[in-house]
């Protein structure tokens, strides 16, 4: 898990897509890696934008929060990013980080 935990906080820190995969599910997803959280329910997660790939929200992009001992792989793309406007580190669903751009 560390080492995931790094790849991702090098992706946030140069907004660079990533090609993840969570165990258990047959297709990759493209993510924008926003940070790693603890949320207030207590489960470490990364909080992403999510542009492609495998969804259960019918499809539509839109933040996830993703459980941090579920991702299985994690390839940095090509593609960089821009930092959403209404993206909120202090959303009440947050309660400590470990890092977010």
């Amino acid at each position: 898990m560390e080492e995931i935990t790094e790849l991702l906080w090098q992706a946030a820190e140069s907004r660079q897509a990533c090609r993840l995969s969570l165990e258990g599910e047959p297709l990759p997803r493209i993510i924008y890696p926003y940070g790693i959280a603890q949320t207030s329910r207590h489960h470490v997660v990364l909080v992403c934008w999510q542009a492609g790939g495998l969804t259960k929200a019918g499809g539509t992009e839109g933040y996830r929060n993703l459980q941090l001992d579920k991702i299985a792989e994690v390839e940095l793309m090509d593609r960089h990013f821009e930092k959403r406007t209404d993206f909120n580190p202090k959303d009440s669903q947050y309660k400590d980080w470990v890092f977010h751009i």
